[in-house]
């Protein structure tokens, strides 16, 4: 009866807040700012439409906490942005953001059910995301932040994903303290937070996710004019499954830790160098992966380029040697010549697999919805993908995507992986058929009505290949479709 009685108030709670949201959305005229998610809360206001490396380059985070002046309230009501800016402490200041989305989806033959890929199972429902957070400085050299979110599903037949619902959660709260500054300035953050690093194929928070990723921990961000290196600690804040109203603790299962640093001396290009660690603990059994890595992205005359890729070293869940790799290379061209200013891409995507299933490569906790479809039928491991992409903005606001895969299995003595790195289907090694995945169409279109509101809408269809027909044990050799669309706004 407890818990029964506490999901009904973050249920009227959610409502109240949304309804006020809405209000705002109605006066509008506040403009959007949110200063520390500004790279990491970028789904609600991304095209997904440049790959330059002026676009591609990460904003420093180390920055994220500016000096802020005191602002007295004057004049307009509106205009004086009185949830920003606003005067804290003898030196320091407060900004107060939120953000509401809702999104809808319509889904064919992917609902994950016990499965995941192509389940056979079809849903439509929405999903609803509300955050409120407040970002601070308390003087020149400590800064913080606080985040809340509620995430809610409305109308599945079948039970959520981990990714859907978080009712009334903690998803930030954490300080950022200057620890050093001169030729170059040291950061030191600590505390719950969400993460992004380079590319995002191994570590970010997707935007995507209704209830967003995070990780509690420690990372240290070093900037000078070439360089920005980042050594780091976390281990990820878990959902309890049997309640979602249950405060999100952290996983003392996992660990992540290493060193991502970006040389930024180059015109018009980057490199990035890193080591990524993940240490698994699960039932049991365990795994520990080494990700030696390096990526170089960048344009020049109107072409653009990147290659990424490393080797995984470490120790398998059956305690074996760990020996995997992955690699992305990609060229792509601005057609400057055209007025909707559109850009061509070419990707080639590999991540290994293994004669035994589950020893591939593994691809962390990754920027899932964006570079392998945004049907999310296959994560990073044992996987090759030719891909196509076409960005176009017609206009200021609207922005337009179409996005093509040709997906194969990497390894034909392996199977195919759902983002969680589980094997689809639970299938076991030397069933698959055929190596042909099928293929991928992705569209989208995005408008942004103001720098606070957007709208969304996509459609995306597989065309099941020759894997589905011949491999014993698949749910289903079908074509799969998603029509989405969705609503946002922040302040």
């Amino acid at each position: 009866m407890g818990n029964r009685h506490w999901q009904e108030k973050s249920i009227v709670y959610s409502r109240v807040v949304r309804v006020l949201l809405l209000i705002l959305i109605l006066v509008s005229g506040l403009r959007a700012s949110d200063s520390n998610d500004h790279v990491l809360d970028s789904e609600s206001n991304e095209t997904l439409v440049s790959k330059t490396a002026a676009k591609a380059n990460l904003e420093s985070q180390a920055n994220d906490f500016e000096s802020g002046s005191k602002r007295a309230f004057h004049g307009d009501w509106l205009k004086s942005r009185p949830f920003k800016k606003i005067p804290f402490g003898e030196n320091g200041w407060l900004d107060v953001g939120g953000s509401y989305r809702a999104r809808h989806h319509r889904e064919d033959n992917i609902r994950p059910g016990t499965v995941g890929g192509l389940s056979g199972l079809d849903d439509t429902f929405w999903l609803h995301q509300t955050r409120l957070w407040v970002d601070g400085q308390w003087n020149p050299r400590i800064g913080f932040r606080v985040g809340m979110i509620d995430a809610a599903s409305d109308g599945e037949v079948f039970p959520s994903r981990a990714r859907e619902v978080n009712r009334l959660d903690l998803y930030q709260a954490h300080a950022n303290i200057v620890m050093h500054e001169g030729e170059g300035k040291l950061t030191a953050r600590l505390g719950r937070q969400e993460i992004r690093y380079g590319s995002a194929r191994l570590m970010m928070a997707p935007g995507w996710a209704n209830r967003r990723r995070t990780h509690d921990g420690v990372r240290f961000i070093y900037e000078s004019e070439d360089w920005e290196v980042n050594p780091f600690w976390v281990r990820p804040a878990i959902r309890d499954r049997s309640s979602f109203t249950t405060f999100d603790e952290t996983n003392p299962d996992q660990q992540l830790y290493g060193i991502f640093s970006t040389y930024k001396g180059l015109e018009n290009n980057q490199i990035d160098l890193y080591w990524l660690a993940f240490d698994l603990r699960n039932s049991g059994s365990g795994a520990r992966y080494d990700t030696l890595a390096t990526r170089y992205v960048g344009e020049r005359n109107d072409w653009l380029y990147e290659v990424e890729g490393g080797v995984q070293l470490g120790s398998n869940p059956d305690d074996t040697n760990h020996v995997a790799g992955f690699a992305t290379c990609g060229i792509g061209r601005k057609l400057s010549s055209f007025s909707w200013k559109p850009e061509l891409w070419l990707y080639y995507d590999w991540a290994s697999g293994d004669d035994t299933v589950g020893n591939g490569f593994h691809h962390y906790v990754p920027r899932a919805h964006y570079y392998l479809g945004f049907m999310d039928l296959f994560g990073r491991r044992n996987i090759e993908d030719l891909n196509i992409l076409l960005t176009a903005k017609p206009t200021r606001k609207l922005s337009l995507l179409a996005w093509c895969h040709f997906f194969s299995l990497a390894n034909g003595n392996d199977v195919p992986y759902n983002l969680n790195m589980r094997p689809y289907a639970g299938l076991a090694a030397g069933s698959a058929g055929s190596q042909t995945l099928g293929t991928e169409l992705d569209l989208m279109v995005t408008y942004d009505f103001s720098e606070q509101t957007q709208f969304r809408f996509g459609y995306s269809y597989f065309w099941a290949g020759k894997f589905y027909d011949t491999t014993p044990g698949v749910p289903s050799n079908d074509d799969a479709s998603f029509l989405y669309s969705h609503i946002s706004y922040r302040f």
